[in-house]
């Protein structure tokens, strides 16, 4: 058998990077499933799959297939898979499979086998390579209303858990496949073994219909299935800070901080959800469980690093309080907390110092603003970034400054403070217009919160 030319088929037939399933030699299906192949009205059209490590971007949206139903009794179903965006330099990317539906026991398994690769003008058949022995990708299918979940065996994990009489391992550049040789006899077994097993069916695929959130029912369905997942809670959480569901996320991030209240970071996560949903009380609650875990880990002999890292985590939850206290409109708290904040190696922010004078300037207080931004202005040691902000508040910046990317938050954290001193200078269209720049950021960002805050507070422009 020529397993190289087999397994670099199916590689070049594979569009997720660093996807290598395991493919099988022999089918899964048998003479009876062909004489009764089962047919699934409900896998047929067209579906899009989405990248969740890149939700809530231009991106977010990866493949689009197209799934057609046999022609006649007997052959299979017809599946081409697509990049959602091609590059439209290389021309879009098209990649064929036979598909069969194979039931075992109370199961639905597929056996796939790759048909023709198209890209531009070029074009590759599985008849084009000499000696190719037909690979199986093999793996599991569940079937919802308009939603798919399909699985493929992890090459690795069959690697490790069962022994070279049953498979062989095929390593070159960029591929490292188990071809399984067992028959299909022995293939049936193992797939109904580990047809739970989510360490073996470790690639997973997500289908929805055109049109539908697929990222947020993805995210449903995984949760669903492992709930204590710390990885999974915090990518789904953060998808739905990104679509603005503020207490679906905060609730993930409780259950998160709940499974193991003894990790900072966790309480700073929900302390953070607990802001953009508003609920500033909760929010500082979380961001103190933070402080006080943070305190009481002590730095190992290690390095500085470790005490590096322990002042910024311990900066960034002072900097959420006085977020809590300014969005909240308690001004003499803000000002208050923001006492506390010293800014580490690693934290030079300076938000809470500038949060912290244009509370002092609602209060009245302003003598004492202008001299708390001149000292901060003395004393500060870091990025032009931060510097500039703090210059710009005391009117000596006139020409903004030149950031390269227009949609950056950089950008947009310069809009809002530069909006705060409108306000404050009594200018409100140009406060409401700065103000609007840094509104149009994502719905996770704090920056774009406060600002619509802001906008709210400053209410609609009185008619002439």
């Amino acid at each position: 058998m020529k397993l190289v030319p087999v397994v670099f088929a199916l590689a070049l037939a594979a569009f997720v990077s660093g996807c290598s399933p395991a493919v099988s030699i022999r089918p899964l299906y048998t003479e009876d499933d062909l004489k009764k192949p089962i047919i699934e009205p409900r896998i047929e059209g067209g579906w899009i799959s989405p990248d969740l490590d890149k939700a809530g971007t231009d991106g977010e949206l990866s493949l689009k297939w197209k799934i057609d139903p046999p022609k006649r009794t007997g052959l299979s179903y017809s599946v081409e898979v697509r990049a959602a965006k091609p590059d439209p330099r290389e021309g879009e990317e098209v990649t064929s499979y036979n598909v069969r539906l194979v039931p075992i026991e109370d199961k639905i398994f597929f056996d796939a086998d790759f048909e023709e690769q198209k890209q531009g003008q070029h074009k590759l058949n599985r008849g084009d390579i000499a000696g190719l022995v037909p690979a199986h990708l093999i793996g599991r299918v569940w079937v919802q209303q308009d939603f798919l979940r399909i699985a493929l065996f992890d090459s690795k994990w069959v690697k490790d858990n069962f022994p070279e009489t049953f498979r062989e391992s095929v390593d070159a550049p960029d591929v490292d496949i188990s071809v399984i040789t067992g028959s299909t006899g022995e293939l049936r077994k193992f797939v109904l073994k580990n047809g739970e097993n989510e360490k073996a069916l470790s690639y997973v695929f997500y289908l929805c219909r055109p049109g539908t959130d697929c990222p947020v029912r993805a995210a449903e369905d995984a949760l669903g299935r492992t709930p204590d997942d710390d990885d999974l809670l915090d990518d789904a959480a953060s998808l739905f800070l990104k679509r603005g569901n503020y207490a679906r996320a905060a609730a993930l991030r409780r259950h998160d901080a709940d499974l193991d209240s003894g990790i900072a970071i966790s309480h700073a996560r929900l302390a953070e959800a607990l802001l953009f949903n508003r609920e500033f009380v909760g929010a500082r609650r979380e961001f103190a469980v933070a402080q006080k875990i943070t305190l009481g880990e002590s730095p190992t002999a290690k390095g500085a690093q470790q005490k590096d890292d322990l002042e910024s985590a311990y900066a960034d939850a002072v900097e959420g309080i006085v977020w809590s206290y300014f969005l909240e409109g308690a001004n003499a708290e803000a000002v208050n907390a923001a006492k506390q904040y010293r800014l580490p190696k690693d934290h030079a922010s300076v938000n809470p110092i500038l949060l912290s004078y244009f509370s002092l300037l609602r209060l009245g207080r302003r003598a004492e603003a202008e001299s708390l931004l001149k000292e901060e202005t003395a004393r500060l040691t870091g990025p032009a970034e931060e510097l500039i902000l703090l210059l710009d508040a005391q009117g000596k910046v006139t020409e903004g400054f030149p950031y390269v990317d227009s949609n950056s938050e950089s950008l947009r954290r310069y809009s809002f403070f530069s909006g705060l001193h409108d306000i404050a200078t009594g200018h409100q269209d140009t406060a409401t217009r700065q103000l609007g720049l840094a509104a149009a950021g994502g719905s996770d960002s704090v920056i774009a919160l406060a600002a619509r805050i802001e906008l709210e507070r400053l209410g609609p422009k009185p008619k002439k």
